[in-house]
């Protein structure tokens, strides 16, 4: 027994005693998230919903109506007629079809917008992760710059030991390092700031938001080929397009609806009845509405439907246009990026870290200034930073160009 109890105080001292990895939120764990959870689809959702209630209300039954009646009431006798009425009243067959259309449409262009939505959402959610590695890499970057510095200051420390340089260069190391420090915790707030942008584009609950969580992806750079007839030749299917095609067909039925709606509305009305001791009768009467054109509500209804048809017909070819100047840009926009980025990648890079190296061997042997070495490492570094501000540049323009092309582009490995 007591060898039992020494093995449980064991174990749970080694458990108290282990850490905790952070939890890690990739680009997949950080779409499901967005998909499932985000308010914006949530809100769209709930609509379908309220399309789906508003169909059981569309097929002009309207609930009956019960009436009691009692008449002839006097001296010498209770009453000399009483009956029950039930009245229901019924749309034109036509009017109901209609309607149903309108709203089979309304509810295909929802569908059309949620699926728009959520590729919005995942181009919204995929450039915030972007920023998040972009400013990650910087942090890293200054990490970098504040390393060099010190190893800087070691070696101006140690030339001005042996009598090579003076205490003017320890200083100017020392305001170059605290500068590097400054740049440092600008990074590093801009990197929480970039975090936080992610999270609300998720729609992370407050709780989720955790300082620990660690992001595993990095931003390299993958060449990726686009024709540009391959991004305009699938306008036609994008669903902000089917979605506004589909309202303007719920736009057209409604002007039918309208239309219609002059139709006679149909009245039945079914009552028992009794006029004295002993006499009991059941009657029904039908009755029609009458089709009155020229009243001002009826051609009020033609017009408004005609009117949101036209809004609807501009609204579509105005569209066409925005997502065709969209695509043009997107597709010149990575153009011109990915020719930036080659060029920082394929020959800035390599060449200004070993012009950094062969200066700093230079300072310590004593055949470079320290100005020359503090330039070459300014150069190296903002070569990076542009480098790091390209490929963003690039991976922007990439995930632009996914919702045209359908496809994803980025961060394809798992």
């Amino acid at each position: 027994m007591l060898a039992l109890l020494l093995l449980g105080l064991s174990l749970l001292l080694a458990k108290s005693g282990t850490t905790s990895t952070p939890d890690t939120l990739g680009i997949r764990d950080a779409l499901t998230l967005a998909l499932s959870h985000h308010p914006q689809l949530q809100a769209l959702r709930a609509q379908q919903e309220t399309l789906r209630g508003r169909r059981l209300q569309a097929f002009g039954i309207e609930s009956p109506q019960l009436y009691f009646l009692r008449e002839g009431i006097g001296r010498g006798q209770a009453f000399a007629e009483q009956r029950w009425t039930l009245t229901e009243r019924i749309d034109f067959p036509l009017v109901t079809y209609y309607r149903l259309q309108a709203n089979g449409l309304e509810f295909r262009a929802l569908t059309a917008e949620l699926e728009a939505a959520a590729v919005r959402l995942r181009t919204e959610v995929k450039r915030a992760y972007t920023d998040v590695l972009y400013t990650q890499e910087l942090v890293h970057l200054r990490q970098e710059e504040v390393a060099l510095l010190e190893q800087l200051r070691e070696a101006a420390r140690a030339r001005m030991a042996a009598g090579l340089a003076t205490g003017l260069e320890v200083t100017r190391t020392e305001i170059q390092l605290a500068d590097a420090r400054s740049r440092l915790e600008t990074a590093r707030r801009d990197f929480l700031q970039a975090r936080y942008v992610l999270f609300r584009a998720i729609g992370l609950d407050p709780e989720a938001q955790r300082y620990d969580l660690v992001f595993p992806d990095t931003l390299t750079y993958v060449a990726v080929e686009i024709p540009q007839e391959a991004v305009l030749e699938r306008l036609d299917q994008l669903p902000e397009l089917h979605g506004l095609q589909a309202r303007l067909q719920a736009a057209r039925a409604i002007v039918r609806q309208a239309r219609v709606s002059l139709l006679p509305q149909l009245q039945l009305d079914i009552y028992p009845q009794d006029y004295g001791n002993g006499y009991r009768f059941i009657g029904f009467q039908l009755g029609i509405s009458l089709p009155l054109g020229f009243l001002p509500g009826y051609r009020g209804r033609v017009r408004e439907a005609r009117a949101l048809y036209e809004t609807r017909r501009w609204e579509l070819e105005d569209l066409r246009l925005q997502l065709k100047q969209q695509a043009e840009q997107a597709w010149h926009g990575y153009q011109t990026a990915r020719i930036v980025v080659e060029h920082y990648a394929r020959q800035i890079r390599d060449r200004s870290r070993a012009l950094l190296r062969r200066l700093q061997r230079g300072y310590r042997l004593g055949e470079i200034s320290l100005i020359e070495l503090l330039d070459a490492q300014r150069l190296v570094l903002e070569s990076e930073q542009r480098y790091y501000e390209a490929l963003r540049d690039y991976y922007h323009q990439l995930i632009e160009l996914e919702r045209f092309l359908g496809r994803e582009l980025t961060f394809i490995n798992p």
